[in-house]
């Protein structure tokens, strides 16, 4: 739930009052804070009295300090309450009625892929058209040039469809605070548009059909803990992904605990080597849905550096993407075949 704090007069007096030192105008009646739905600080709104009227602050231009001081005292001063999105309610609602209709996992051109790709259109006409309404709204009313072009050139960038939509164009959504709607509008569409990617429900079913879900996940489960391939899940990204879940032999390869990787950035865990080939085959990833048998190398505990076969598939589950990865060593001039065993099906791709 999205969240914005307002500071009213008797809380900007008091701001005030607290921090003589920082210049915040007194014809400045009103300051909002808009929080996004992770709870972090998203923009500052102001109002400002000119004689009977109201005017928007440029909150822009507000000094650092002021700026961090708002958010800082915001919980405290402030009076917090929902807010949604002018347009963005209708996105989450046609996303809610994308999520309870059926597709067909291969990707043929079915009556069911038809009315799921309908929605995301919809969905999607509607998120560029508020993402187009803020860049122009901003270009319009900055004074500089250089931004104005900026912000004018930001608007003709945005795809005109949502198959256009790639990574590169993450920061013009961010900017107008769209990314979090086009994202998830970008991942349904590849559970039907593309066969590269594993999702919870295209994963082949190998065996009796009739197996209990309780049983079912005992067996992926014990299948993925047991397994003598190394498996890693983590988030999307290339700075800030994060590890999920790992088996036991991944902690044996790597020989790492799982209470030093659980929740850690894998960069910053030392066990993913920042490369060239790592930001090649997360973009395979993005483009592809997943790779096969890519060489690699990861750090080992005590800083050694180990040659390895990787093979990945992207995951999109209830609009979340995961990364889901099969490692395994490469010793002189041996190495486990990632192409075989009832566990690397895993891996594959529903036919």
């Amino acid at each position: 739930m999205n969240t914005v704090i307002v500071f009213d007069r008797h809380a900007l007096a008091q701001f005030r009052a607290d921090h003589p030192w920082l210049h915040l105008s007194d014809d400045v009646i009103e300051v909002s804070l808009y929080l996004d739905d992770n709870g972090a600080p998203l923009r500052l709104v102001g109002k400002r009295l000119n004689g009977d009227l109201l005017d928007e602050v440029d909150c822009d231009r507000l000094p650092a300090a002021t700026a961090f001081a708002i958010v800082r005292c915001a919980p405290a001063l402030g009076k917090a309450r929902a807010w949604t999105p002018a347009g963005e309610q209708d996105v989450w609602r046609i996303l809610q009625e994308l999520f309870d209709t059926p597709f067909d996992a291969t990707g043929h051109a079915s009556a069911a892929n038809k009315v799921r790709n309908d929605l995301l259109d919809q969905g999607y006409r509607i998120a560029r058209q508020l993402t187009l309404e803020v860049l122009n709204s901003r270009a319009i009313k900055t004074e500089e040039p250089a931004e104005r072009l900026r912000l004018c050139r930001a608007a003709g960038s945005v795809p005109r469809s949502l198959a256009e939509v790639g990574e590169a164009h993450r920061p013009l959504f961010m900017e107008a605070d769209t990314w979090r709607m086009v994202a998830v509008l970008r991942d349904e569409l590849l559970l039907t548009g593309s066969k590269g990617h594993l999702t919870a429900v295209s994963t082949p079913t190998i065996g009796r059909r009739d197996i209990p879900a309780g049983l079912q996940k005992v067996i992926d489960e014990t299948l993925f803990d047991t397994a003598p391939i190394a498996f890693s899940v983590s988030t999307t990204g290339y700075q800030d992904s994060r590890f999920i879940r790992v088996n036991q032999s991944y902690l044996d390869l790597v020989g790492r605990s799982w209470a030093e990787l659980d929740g850690c950035k894998m960069l910053e865990s030392g066990v993913a080597v920042d490369s060239p080939g790592r930001k090649r085959r997360l973009e395979l990833l993005q483009q592809q849905g997943g790779y096969s048998s890519e060489r690699a190398e990861i750090r080992v505990a005590g800083g050694g550096v180990l040659p390895v076969l990787i093979s990945a598939k992207r995951l999109v589950v209830s609009g979340e993407a995961y990364d889901l990865e099969a490692i395994s060593a490469i010793r002189g001039d041996t190495r486990v075949s990632l192409g075989s065993g009832n566990v690397v099906r895993l891996l594959q791709p529903a036919s």
